[in-house]
């Protein structure tokens, strides 16, 4: 079944969809930027969070650069709108492997958090065809109002 949307809601779900886009794209570029200048130390501290669970500390401090970077870069496609439904993917598969942790931890108050974020990047990609401002579409509002 098919719904006719107006143009007017088609430019609103558009529009919707890259301020969601770029709030999460700005949150994981945030998240990088304040971790990248103490990287050493947020993996250190991740490391020694995760002392109690079976995790081994050499793979939870490595784990802890790379979602460093990982976030650096998710934040860098979805701000700019390039490679979104991948940069989208990566960052639900961040999402499971953080709330993996998280629960190892038996903190469940930032799991419940984590899904929150879940339900953002699956409501983006359940609607990529609103996917209008960005380097993907060339940034074009009369793109965008055309298509």
């Amino acid at each position: 079944m098919s719904i006719s949307l107006s143009p007017k809601a088609i430019q609103d779900r558009k529009m919707g969809f890259a301020l969601l886009r770029l709030l999460l794209g700005i949150n994981m570029l945030g998240r990088a930027g304040v971790r990248l200048p103490e990287l050493s130390e947020f993996a250190s501290g991740m490391a020694e969070n995760f002392s109690d669970t079976f995790l081994p500390e050499p793979f939870v401090f490595g784990f802890g650069i790379t979602v460093v970077f990982t976030e650096l870069i998710i934040g860098v496609l979805l701000i700019a709108g390039y490679k979104t439904r991948w940069a989208l993917v990566t960052m639900g598969i961040l999402l499971f492997c953080l709330t993996f942790g998280i629960i190892l931890q038996q903190n469940f108050g930032t799991a419940a958090n984590i899904v929150i974020y879940g339900i953002g990047v699956c409501l983006l990609l359940f609607n990529t065809e609103y996917d209008h401002f960005g380097i993907d579409r060339g940034f074009s509002m009369k793109k965008a109002a055309e298509s």
